[in-house]
């Protein structure tokens, strides 16, 4: 894969992109400069979308998603999507919270049968991702929750521990959260436990990740980046009703856990 054009005409390569740093604490601000109203209509300049494909979201789309660097982009994105998989039944419902632009749903739509939900508070990815997955409207809904977060949507009304998943009871096979409580606070977190437990069929499942590394106490840091202790996150999913029942392991620098709703 490569970045920017050099002096020559040529792409030039993109350095690896360290595990450690790929987290949307390392995020930078280029999406914060461009206008949200424009933003969502750019596709990836260089790798415009080709024959039943679905098109790459740009730059600037992807750093909002954690990582600007194409190739990291899609080793983070395809890492999750197969992790994910190797958990779901026949004709899954998958919902995505923080979904971004896409990062797992471009892998996901391969998989026969499966139905998706993609929530996030940042409206050009979701605009981007309605239209880029336009074709298999059937199968994907993308919808944009307008939560107040200082980093990523300031102009937001709603708080997070009053949001209410547009979903019913019961109705979801897969949740899955790909660096999403390690920006919540602790109210936030369990409010979405809750609700993960609300939507989540007895006996479906939740693929969660976090740090779990405190600098102090059981839950620690800013809306950047917030680290749980892992015993700690253990007992919170309990107490929602979703408890743990397997520590997957990490995954570019988070600990992934595999929730169940008892059947």
């Amino acid at each position: 894969m490569f970045g920017k054009r050099g002096k020559t005409g040529k792409p030039e390569p993109v350095a690896a992109v360290p595990a450690a740093t790929m987290t949307a604490a390392a995020t930078n601000v280029m999406w914060r400069n461009m206008s949200p109203d424009v933003l969502h209509a750019f596709d990836e300049p260089d790798f415009p979308p080709q024959p039943h494909s679905l098109p790459i979201p740009n730059e600037v789309l992807r750093e909002a998603s954690s990582v600007s660097q194409m190739p990291a982009f899609f080793a983070i994105g395809e890492a999750w999507s197969q992790m994910v998989a190797h958990y779901l039944p026949r004709d899954p419902r998958v919902v995505d919270i923080g979904c971004g632009c896409g990062k797992l749903a471009r892998w996901f739509y391969i998989i026969p049968g499966l139905t998706y939900v993609g929530i996030d508070l940042y409206a050009p990815s979701i605009r981007w991702c309605q239209k880029a997955f336009a074709p298999y409207a059937d199968r994907f809904q993308f919808v944009h929750f307008d939560g107040h977060s200082e980093v990523y949507n300031p102009t937001g009304v709603v708080k997070a521990s009053d949001y209410v998943m547009p979903l019913k009871d019961a109705e979801v096979d897969m949740t899955v959260c790909a660096s999403l409580f390690t920006h919540l606070f602790e109210p936030d977190a369990r409010h979405y436990l809750a609700e993960i437990r609300r939507i989540t069929k007895p006996g479906g499942q939740a693929i969660i990740s976090i740090h779990d590394q405190p600098k102090s106490g059981k839950f620690t840091g800013d809306e950047a980046r917030i680290d749980i202790k892992g015993d700690y996150f253990r007992r919170m999913c309990a107490d929602a009703g979703m408890p743990v029942v397997e520590q997957i392991g990490v995954i570019y620098g988070q600990t992934a856990y595999l929730l169940r709703r008892p059947a």
